[in-house]
């Protein structure tokens, strides 16, 4: 079977109905009814889509688009929250196109296959003698997806996987098969290094890495005034500083990345935030309203400090499958995100709002990718999580108007609330991108209802 769904004969027959400009037979497509229900991770998204995709090579994909009902969508690993996926049409899941396809030994760049997956590369890199310059610490995100929505780690000289972006081979909704790098179609390269999957079907990216380095991890906890006040100061003096903040607490955790050349330490056989003690806490504290306050101050006073060693691949990833959650994020302005934080807890604390998972708050630079939440703006990363068993509305519908006041851009992948006139505001590029767009996709057959309204 090349795909899940139907046989490669019915999708050649299909193929060749469409070529001759006449309808497939009744039959020769699978039914509605035969494709299983797609979720996202958490469960925000989901989607009962006609055909679903799972092509085993280039031509295949390429067979399939050319009749595959609209609107088309792909998907990774389905870890995003923000509605980019869902389709009645068709959902191409390209994981099949995986693995390493060349690299430059001289400047440090590999071209991988779009669907492989990120915990992959470190591996698959160190083999070659390279290394991704910086990861979030989750990774089972596909290459296209994680480039194609600016994901990040963090660090306030270290961009998002789109600014490590140096080409990439793309298949047009209308079936022609581009590359755009320096040296063909370099204007595109900008739109897309970021391009949500509206452009076309990314089918090989080229990354620009490192040479292979080991890092420290220090976990441990800080007074949360105190921290904040110094929050530009701390990230400036670490590869990577980061802080999870409970807002019912005056202490927060702190993760603190250096790069060593020190030899790997064992692991440590306990980390409260991916425990199945936190995931018990996280649901007595939803349960018993009143004890998240609490159980908040508790895990900030107990939380045990931990110091750790190893190749750069081995420590940015966490395990999150312990406790689920719903995500926003915005990416404020460094100078003006402190200023955001403390309104934002402010706003937390004074609504009383039951809640058990902490902010993220990090630092991530800026890069030139059109339409990427980081578009030359260095920026302070703020994370809102609630927990999957609990209403995410109240805490999100709080937060994002503190968030765009103070002059945020939502991550593609998280929730948000914003339309096409939003960010038509907040990206300089946004009309250039959406003339590429109409460009390459002139049908509008990657466009599904979600997407029409962000986007059109």
């Amino acid at each position: 079977m090349a795909t899940t769904e139907f046989s490669r004969r019915q999708l050649l027959k299909a193929a060749a109905l469409a070529a001759a400009g006449a309808a497939p037979a009744a039959g020769a497509l699978p039914a509605a009814a035969a494709t299983p229900r797609w979720q996202n991770w958490s469960g925000s998204q989901s989607a009962n889509p006609r055909w679903q995709l799972h092509p085993e090579s280039l031509a295949e994909l390429r067979e399939a688009l050319a009749v595959a009902p609209t609107p088309i969508r792909p998907v990774g690993a389905g870890h995003s929250f923000s509605p980019l996926c869902p389709t009645a049409g068709t959902l191409v899941d390209i994981g099949a196109l995986r693995g390493l396809v060349s690299y430059n030994e001289e400047r440090l760049r590999a071209r991988v296959r779009a669907g492989t997956p990120i915990r992959d590369l470190g591996p698959m890199f160190n083999e070659i003698g390279q290394a991704l310059p910086n990861q979030g610490d989750v990774d089972p995100q596909t290459v296209a997806g994680a480039c194609g929505t600016s994901t990040h780690g963090t660090g306030r000289t270290l961009g998002s996987f789109s600014s490590l972006v140096t080409a990439a081979q793309l298949l047009t909704p209308q079936g022609d098969m581009l590359e755009i790098s320096e040296n063909e179609n370099a204007e595109w390269l900008p739109a897309v290094a970021c391009n949500l999957g509206v452009l076309g079907l990314l089918t090989e990216i080229e990354l620009q890495n490192r040479e292979p380095y080991r890092l420290e991890e220090v976990l441990g906890t800080a007074p949360l005034r105190e921290t904040l006040a110094n929050f530009a100061a701390l990230s400036r003096d670490a590869r990577h500083f980061e802080v999870f903040i409970f807002p019912y607490s005056d202490t927060l955790l702190t993760k603190t990345l250096r790069e060593t050349t020190e030899r790997p330490t064992p692991e440590p056989e306990f980390s409260v935030p991916d425990s199945e003690i936190f995931a018990a806490l996280t649901r007595l504290g939803h349960g018993v309203a009143p004890l998240d306050g609490p159980l908040q101050k508790a895990l900030t006073a107990l939380y045990p400090s931990s110091r750790r060693v190893g190749d750069s691949w081995r420590i940015f990833p966490s395990d999150r499958e312990q406790t689920r959650f719903n995500e926003m994020e915005y990416e404020l302005p460094f100078a003006r995100g402190i200023e955001c934080l403390a309104e934002l807890l402010t706003a937390i604390r004074k609504a009383d709002l039951n809640l058990m998972f902490p902010l993220e708050v990090r630092s991530v630079a800026a890069d030139t990718a059109w339409i990427s939440p980081f578009y030359r703006q260095d920026s302070l990363s703020i994370s809102v999580h609630q927990w999957v068993g609990a209403d995410h509305r109240p805490l999100f519908a709080l937060a994002e108007p503190i968030l765009r006041r103070h002059g945020g851009r939502p991550h593609w992948g998280k929730m948000h609330t914003l339309r096409a006139a939003d960010f038509a505001a907040l990206y300089p590029r946004w009309e250039d991108f959406s003339r590429l767009r109409r460009e390459l996709d002139p049908a509008g057959r990657m466009l599904s209802p979600p997407l029409r309204e962000m986007l059109v």
